[in-house]
Formats: structure tokens, sequence, C-alpha cells
């Protein structure tokens, strides 16, 4: 097993589930939030700086998607889990950012996970 695997493993040893710690590698200085929403007839993406701003969005009848770049704030994870009443499995989820591709159901939201692709031109040919 690689170090780096063993390291995952160990910064949650003996903690309870739900308990929301960063397992990741890239981490940023300040937590980017962009709000998509979007019905049959309209589409509205925004860039928001607090978690406050999302609110308006909570009980829309429209489909917002939320997209959270600097998980290692778990501070600001924790924010959002209370201010949208979010499962503490979810949350523990969002953190780690070392699983599989996957969607869960929870009933009143949905909880994707997806690998993000990017462009490196120093090792593109």
């Amino acid at each position: 097993m690689t170090p780096r695997l063993l390291k995952k493993r160990t910064e949650k040893a003996g903690l309870p589930p739900g308990s929301v710690v960063f397992v990741g590698e890239k981490k940023l200085e300040t937590t980017n939030l962009t709000i998509i929403d979007y019905d049959e007839t309209h589409i509205l993406e925004k860039e928001v700086n607090t978690i406050e701003e999302c609110l308006p969005f909570k009980d829309l009848p429209t489909v917002t998607w939320f997209n959270v770049e600097g998980l290692n704030r778990t501070d600001v994870i924790e924010k959002m889990g209370r201010s949208f009443n979010l499962h503490p499995l979810l949350l523990e989820d969002i953190v780690n950012t070392g699983q599989r591709p996957k969607l869960d159901d929870y009933g009143d939201y949905l909880f994707s996970v997806f690998k993000m692709l990017q462009f490196d031109e120093q090792e593109s040919t």
C-alpha cells in the first residue's frame, strides 16, 4: 500500500461516521461557490461569495446546482450543511475527494460526485 493511501485512512481513523474531515491533495485558500439555477425556460449561472447568497435558491421550484471549489475549508461545508439541512454522511462525502463517481438520492436533493477534467498545456502533445 502506498503512503498516500495510508495517510488518507489515518486522517479519519477513530472518528465517528459523519465527521467532516478533508481528504484530498489540492487545497485552495478560498472557497469558490457557483450557483447554476435552471428550468425549461431559463438558466442562471452566478458566482457568489457566501452561503447566505445561496439561501434564496433553497425553496425555488427550479433545479439548482451548487458547485463548490475549495473543499478543504470544512467550516464552509459545515455551514452549508446547516443552512440546507444536509445529512452528516453527505457532508463527509463532500470533503472526501478520493471517492469514485456516484449519484445518491436523498429524497429532497441529489448528490453527485464527478471527476473534473483539467487541461495541462505543459503536458499536452
